[in-house]
């Protein structure tokens, strides 16, 4: 090759190169990765939200965290998890969890739906070695008591915020939440007795409840599918989707203006469900409805 063609070469060469270099890259979002959201204010500072579940086997979790998420995490001066325990009131969180009136649950449920509850608990496969006392002796709500079965046990799973608080501690990071205990459970006085029992006798066996809810979750989760994750709870559980405003849409009111009131002062990390990142009047699109640059970056 002599020197003009040489020459040439090279300016097609940087031709090529600098039409390449102009092109915007977007990030690829791979499947197996936690849904993780930047949030930039005003100041040009950047936060991060990540997306997490209950349902995620340890195994299965441990693979999914990255340099990417940890440095995220490690950078911040606040961590936000979903539950505000500290400030939470446990006087008024019993008051929520129990049956008024000095009721026990057998005096407050029909002989029929006492029946079909006995029934559940009975066939449940923990049923003879349990913490949940038993239905003819308590005061806790029927939605609440079925919960205890159906969150029972799930010691094989990972807990994320039990992770992050044990990284956050030692590294001096201000810690707060978005809701408190008595909050949670106070929200769902507006589910009725009613929507309750018509739950209670769509569940023919605890045990295969459990298997579709944490199987398909983690299924679902791990292959980045979290539009059909966010559908699911609203199937398994049709009372969120009855009360969705109340339950789920005026909360990611709530926690968004309480994010942002924390990205605007400081560097901030939150995890939440990974299902209030999706879905209609998710907590992603309150965030954006107020001013913020929120982008999935993994």
């Amino acid at each position: 090759m002599n020197v003009r063609e040489i020459i040439l070469a090279l300016f097609f060469l940087g031709i090529i190169t600098l039409m390449f270099s102009s092109c915007k890259v977007e990030p690829k979002i791979e499947p197996r990765n936690m849904p993780l959201w930047e949030i930039v204010n005003d100041q040009g500072q950047s936060s991060y939200l990540l997306g997490t579940s209950e349902y995620l086997r340890k195994d299965s979790a441990r693979i999914l965290f990255n340099e990417q998420i940890i440095a995220a995490f490690d950078s911040a001066e606040v961590f936000i998890t979903q539950i505000d325990v500290p400030n939470s009131d446990f006087g008024n969180t019993k008051m929520a969890l129990e049956i008024q009136d000095e009721k026990i649950m057998i005096e407050y449920l029909s002989e029929a739906q006492f029946a079909k509850l006995s029934q559940l608990r009975k066939n449940w496969k923990y049923s003879e070695s349990n913490s949940v006392p038993s239905a003819d002796s308590i005061r806790l709500k029927l939605l609440f008591y079925l919960h205890d079965m159906i969150y029972f046990n799930n010691h094989e799973n990972f807990y994320f915020d039990k992770f992050w608080m044990e990284r956050a501690m030692p590294m001096a990071k201000q810690i707060g939440g978005l809701e408190t205990y008595d909050s949670y459970y106070e929200s769902f006085s507006v589910v009725t007795d009613s929507q309750v029992v018509d739950f209670m006798y769509s569940i023919e066996s605890i045990d295969e409840f459990v298997d579709s809810l944490r199987n398909t979750s983690q299924e679902l989760y791990m292959n980045g599918r979290f539009e059909e994750l966010h559908s699911l709870y609203l199937s398994l559980f049709p009372y969120l989707q009855s009360h969705f405003h109340e339950l789920v849409g005026n909360k990611h009111k709530d926690w968004a203006r309480e994010i942002g009131l924390s990205v605007d002062s400081a560097q901030t990390f939150v995890t939440v469900d990974a299902f209030h990142m999706f879905g209609n009047n998710n907590l992603i699109d309150e965030l954006l409805s107020k001013g913020y640059e929120a982008k999935r970056i993994q």
